[in-house]
């Protein structure tokens, strides 16, 4: 009986394979977490996106229902500034800045209700129909 030839493969070459390997898996299981869907939270009605928001451009009125010092340190462009604190005292300088013929973009930040409590205060106690909350907040309309 005779025996086959065995084949050798070199030793650097079967050392780049196994470093190819080692390489491949954590390389592989990064690519799937970058590339996995995030879950994204479907909009509420009366909702809108930061992107919509701004595809609105001149058709829209900003509401900034932060606190004032939240509002000072930085805000949407040209937004107007009405919180519960100050409702009463905000409100003229609202009704300067509306149009029925805007909409009505409110927000608070991501995880506080402020922005759905002036959106419901201006639906409820001003009339006004065409109010939405930016979905995910102030948080979600500086997001790169």
């Amino acid at each position: 009986m005779t025996s086959r030839p065995r084949l050798r493969i070199p030793r650097v070459l079967r050392e780049a394979v196994l470093l190819i390997l080692i390489a491949a898996v954590p390389a592989t299981v990064t690519g799937f977490l970058q590339l996995r869907p995030t879950e994204k939270k479907p909009l509420a009605p009366g909702e809108i996106l930061a992107a919509d928001g701004r595809e609105l451009g001149e058709k829209a009125v900003w509401v900034d229902a932060r606190p004032r010092k939240k509002f000072e340190q930085g805000s949407v462009p040209g937004a107007v500034l009405l919180n519960e604190e100050e409702w009463d005292a905000q409100v003229p300088k609202f009704l300067d800045a509306w149009d029925p013929e805007k909409t009505i973009i409110v927000f608070g930040e991501r995880g506080s209700d402020a922005g759905e409590g002036i959106a419901h205060r201006l639906r409820e106690e001003l009339k006004i129909e065409n109010v939405r909350v930016l979905h995910g907040g102030y948080e979600e309309w500086i997001r790169p």
